[in-house]
Protein backbone atom coordinates (compact mmCIF):
# COMPACT_ATOMS: atom_id res chain seq x y z
CA UNK A 1 0.00 0.00 0.00
CA UNK A 2 2.43 2.41 -1.60
CA UNK A 3 2.42 6.08 0.80
CA UNK A 4 0.46 3.85 3.79
CA UNK A 5 1.95 3.87 7.22
CA UNK A 6 1.07 1.34 9.75
CA UNK A 7 0.50 3.36 13.09
CA UNK A 8 -1.75 0.82 15.35
CA UNK A 9 -3.26 -2.08 15.66
CA UNK A 10 -7.17 -1.79 15.48
CA UNK A 11 -7.61 -2.73 19.35
CA UNK A 12 -5.52 -0.24 20.20
CA UNK A 13 -8.54 2.05 19.16
CA UNK A 14 -11.97 0.84 19.94
CA UNK A 15 -15.59 2.17 18.69
CA UNK A 16 -15.14 5.42 20.58
CA UNK A 17 -11.81 5.23 21.03
CA UNK A 18 -9.14 7.93 19.65
CA UNK A 19 -5.30 7.68 19.61
CA UNK A 20 -2.22 9.84 18.87
CA UNK A 21 -0.23 8.98 16.64
CA UNK A 22 3.22 10.32 14.54
CA UNK A 23 3.33 9.92 10.37
CA UNK A 24 6.45 11.61 8.93
CA UNK A 25 6.75 14.32 12.24
CA UNK A 26 3.14 14.85 11.62
CA UNK A 27 0.91 14.54 14.60
CA UNK A 28 -1.89 13.13 13.46
CA UNK A 29 -5.00 11.76 15.49
CA UNK A 30 -7.51 8.58 15.04
CA UNK A 31 -10.86 8.17 16.10
CA UNK A 32 -13.22 4.77 15.73
CA UNK A 33 -16.61 6.56 15.87
CA UNK A 34 -19.24 3.53 15.58
CA UNK A 35 -16.12 1.49 13.14
CA UNK A 36 -15.52 4.02 10.93
CA UNK A 37 -11.75 5.40 11.88
CA UNK A 38 -11.14 8.63 10.82
CA UNK A 39 -7.88 10.70 11.05
CA UNK A 40 -7.10 14.66 11.74
CA UNK A 41 -4.33 16.90 12.11
CA UNK A 42 -3.81 17.45 15.93
CA UNK A 43 -3.40 20.92 15.74
CA UNK A 44 -6.23 23.35 15.89
CA UNK A 45 -5.02 25.68 13.17
CA UNK A 46 -6.49 28.95 15.41
CA UNK A 47 -3.28 28.10 17.29
CA UNK A 48 -0.89 24.88 17.05
CA UNK A 49 -0.69 24.21 20.67
CA UNK A 50 -4.09 23.13 21.21
CA UNK A 51 -4.46 19.10 20.44
CA UNK A 52 -7.32 18.30 19.14
CA UNK A 53 -6.98 14.59 20.88
CA UNK A 54 -8.43 16.02 24.01
CA UNK A 55 -11.17 17.22 22.01
CA UNK A 56 -15.17 16.75 22.23
CA UNK A 57 -16.50 14.34 20.21
CA UNK A 58 -19.76 15.82 18.09
CA UNK A 59 -21.30 13.15 15.31
CA UNK A 60 -18.51 13.16 13.18
CA UNK A 61 -17.02 16.52 13.86
CA UNK A 62 -14.92 17.31 16.80
CA UNK A 63 -14.46 20.77 18.77
CA UNK A 64 -10.96 22.16 19.70
CA UNK A 65 -10.58 21.66 23.83
CA UNK A 66 -8.79 25.18 24.13
CA UNK A 67 -10.95 27.27 21.38
CA UNK A 68 -14.44 25.52 20.32
CA UNK A 69 -13.77 25.52 16.81
CA UNK A 70 -15.53 22.71 15.44
CA UNK A 71 -13.47 20.37 12.33
CA UNK A 72 -15.33 17.60 10.39
CA UNK A 73 -13.60 14.60 10.30
CA UNK A 74 -14.96 13.78 6.71
CA UNK A 75 -13.62 16.93 5.21
CA UNK A 76 -11.42 19.06 7.66
CA UNK A 77 -13.75 22.08 7.28
CA UNK A 78 -14.25 24.23 10.37
CA UNK A 79 -17.27 26.11 11.47
CA UNK A 80 -15.18 28.93 11.99
CA UNK A 81 -14.47 29.86 7.97
CA UNK A 82 -12.45 28.23 5.51
CA UNK A 83 -9.47 29.74 6.38
CA UNK A 84 -9.14 27.24 9.41
CA UNK A 85 -10.22 24.21 7.46
CA UNK A 86 -7.64 21.62 8.86
CA UNK A 87 -6.07 18.34 7.05
CA UNK A 88 -7.50 15.09 7.41
CA UNK A 89 -6.02 11.61 5.91
CA UNK A 90 -6.53 8.63 4.48
CA UNK A 91 -7.25 5.63 6.95
CA UNK A 92 -7.52 1.84 5.92
CA UNK A 93 -7.55 -1.42 7.83
CA UNK A 94 -4.64 -4.20 6.80
CA UNK A 95 -4.86 -7.26 8.97
CA UNK A 96 -6.13 -5.60 11.75
CA UNK A 97 -3.23 -2.57 11.62
CA UNK A 98 -4.42 0.94 11.11
CA UNK A 99 -2.65 2.73 8.23
CA UNK A 100 -2.90 6.47 7.46
CA UNK A 101 -2.25 7.08 3.70
CA UNK A 102 -1.50 11.22 2.48
CA UNK A 103 -3.96 14.12 3.08
CA UNK A 104 -7.33 13.96 1.58
CA UNK A 105 -7.74 17.60 1.54
CA UNK A 106 -4.74 20.63 0.35
CA UNK A 107 -4.88 22.51 3.90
Amino acid sequence: MTGFTVVANLEEVPAGGRKRVEVNGELITLFNLDGELFAIYDRCPHKKTAPLVRGTLNGAGIKCPNHGFHFDLKTGKCDRGEEWDTRVYQVKIDNSKILVGPAINAY
